[in-house]
């Protein structure tokens, strides 16, 4: 069984989001990703960020545990928990590369602003593609 789970979260303090610290989140979350099977895109756009998660049910649980926990977060906003037939996602870690252009995709000035049946209609178009 597969699960997909799309959640917002504001990243707290400059070191959340330094280059240094995205590297290494971005690195650790590729390798506990492919370790667990999970495919995952992540948009940043100031201290927002928006990251879609699919993979087997019980790892993706527990990789949103780990998000919940990590001191570099706060208000973790779960938008989409559904299990899924199939995965739209196909790689372990993919960074949206132009955040200012993503949000002009679905008209929107913040990620904060996403709701639920947004998150779904991006993720559908491939949330970091």
């Amino acid at each position: 069984m597969l699960r997909r789970v799309v959640l917002t979260s504001r990243s707290i303090g400059t070191a959340g989001l330094s280059t240094v610290s995205l590297a290494h989140v971005l690195g650790a979350g590729e390798r506990n990703n492919r370790r667990d099977q999970i495919a995952s895109g992540m948009v940043i756009h100031g201290d927002r960020i928006l990251q879609a998660l699919e993979g087997p049910a019980l790892e993706v649980g527990r990789t949103v545990a780990r998000i919940r926990a990590d001191p570099r977060h706060t208000d973790v906003d779960v938008l989409v928990d559904a299990t899924v037939s199939s995965r739209t996602l196909t790689e372990p870690m993919v960074l949206c590369e132009d955040a200012e252009a993503f949000l002009r995709s679905v008209n929107l000035s913040c990620l904060s602003l996403m709701t639920p049946e947004m998150a779904e209609a991006v993720l559908e178009r491939r949330l970091a593609a």
